[in-house]
């Protein structure tokens, strides 16, 4: 999932982009109404890379040696990624070609020094928040881009409470599926926040609950969040249906989840982390709930989590990493830190940046997973390193 500069970075990312899927168990699992047997649980085990892998990190994005490019998505057939960018003579939201590094710019910022934008894409549509300053993230106004046509339209913005002052909001970039984006918002005094969903192909905005929740993700056809009772007790997630449009039960690959916000899922695969943070679970069918797969050595924490298909990334505090869900293996694909942002197609690995500085250079690789080779884990792998 994307960075932004200034307070918004990865370790308080929060909840990854999900991709599109459709919400239902795999077409075996429905013949006959019968349930399919339950697939074996993944362990996850660490691997040197694979020559492929190697390759792939040894190249960069054209221009991300020399400028802060910070990803927000990837477009349809994964030629172009949605950008934030500070370059000389433009920064603002834009588009970037993988192949030459030519920036179409979508929007620029009025003021390069203090605004900010953090956003999700669902191949056509961009969804982002920009912010205006370096001290707060709760004053925002919600942006979506079309690019097919190029219409740019504003979705929304942060609500002002007295004395003109925005709600805080716990901030996350918006969420986006197909022609559909949505984010939490602050509305009132004692942490209260809303989600809002929004139509992109409309325009039309609604609010579909209100209370102590927290950044949604989409689930296939699901809009769903954390919701707690009151402030400091721990969530549960909540589904609302875009086919129904009223609140759902939640698939078996959700019901065990509590206490966090970093869940992603493509609509059949999940994963979540567990409110210490220190450990990861996994699902690989909606009907099936998720084990554990991989537990972190003391010392160590989670910081993010983002999905791509065949593959999971996952930053610790000490480095980002690479997995495959078909066998389990994993392995480090930062020197330290960075980040990862999922998408339906690749993955695009960010480097951390190599000095402290306003915009620092962050270096970004494109990693395809189908043309990865991956060994198979042991039946007791290792601890991670």
């Amino acid at each position: 999932m994307a960075g932004v500069a200034g307070l918004a970075v990865a370790a308080v990312a929060g909840v990854a982009l999900a991709d599109r899927g459709s919400g239902r168990p795999p077409a075996a699992a429905r013949k006959g109404g019968a349930a399919a047997p339950a697939q074996p649980a993944l362990t996850f085990c660490q691997a040197a890379p694979a020559r492929s892998l190697r390759t792939e990190l040894a190249r960069t994005v054209p221009g991300s040696r020399s400028a802060e490019i910070q990803p927000l998505g990837v477009s349809t057939g994964a030629r172009e990624v949605y950008v934030s960018a500070w370059r000389p003579g433009f920064s603002g939201v834009a588009m970037l070609d993988l192949a030459t590094g030519g920036l179409r710019q979508i929007r620029a910022f009025a003021d390069p020094a203090t605004d900010q934008a953090d956003g999700s894409a669902g191949g056509r549509w961009l969804a982002w928040a920009q912010t205006y300053s370096l001290s707060s993230l709760d004053r925002f106004t919600m942006y979506a881009w079309d690019s097919m046509t190029g219409h740019l339209q504003r979705i929304g913005r942060s609500i002002a409470g007295p004395g003109g002052t925005a709600w805080p909001s716990p901030w996350h970039a918006p969420a986006v599926s197909g022609h559909y984006a949505a984010w939490a918002q602050g509305y009132g005094a004692g942490g209260l926040v809303e989600i809002r969903l929004a139509d992109l192909q409309t325009g039309k905005v609604t609010t579909i609950r209100g209370g102590h929740t927290q950044p949604p993700f989409f689930d296939g056809s699901l809009v769903v969040w954390p919701e707690s009772d009151a402030p400091g007790t721990q969530t549960t997630l909540r589904a609302y249906s875009l086919t129904s449009g009223r609140l759902v039960p939640l698939p078996s690959a959700l019901r065990q989840v509590h206490g966090t916000e970093f869940v992603v899922s493509d609509g059949i695969r999940t994963a979540y982390l567990s409110p210490s943070l220190t450990q990861l679970y996994y699902s690989p069918r909606q009907d099936q709930p998720a084990r554990l797969a991989l537990q972190l050595p003391a010392g160590v924490d989670f910081s993010d989590l983002a999905m791509a298909p065949g593959a999971l990334a996952w930053t610790t505090s000490r480095a980002t990493y690479l997995a495959s869900t078909r066998t389990g293996a994993f392995t480090k694909v930062t020197p330290s830190y960075g980040y990862a942002t999922g998408s339906g197609s690749v993955v695009l690995v960010t480097d951390a940046p190599g000095q402290k500085e306003v915009h620092p250079v962050l270096p970004l690789h494109v990693i395809d997973p189908a043309g990865l080779t991956w060994p198979a884990c042991p039946a007791r792998p290792g601890p991670a390193r």
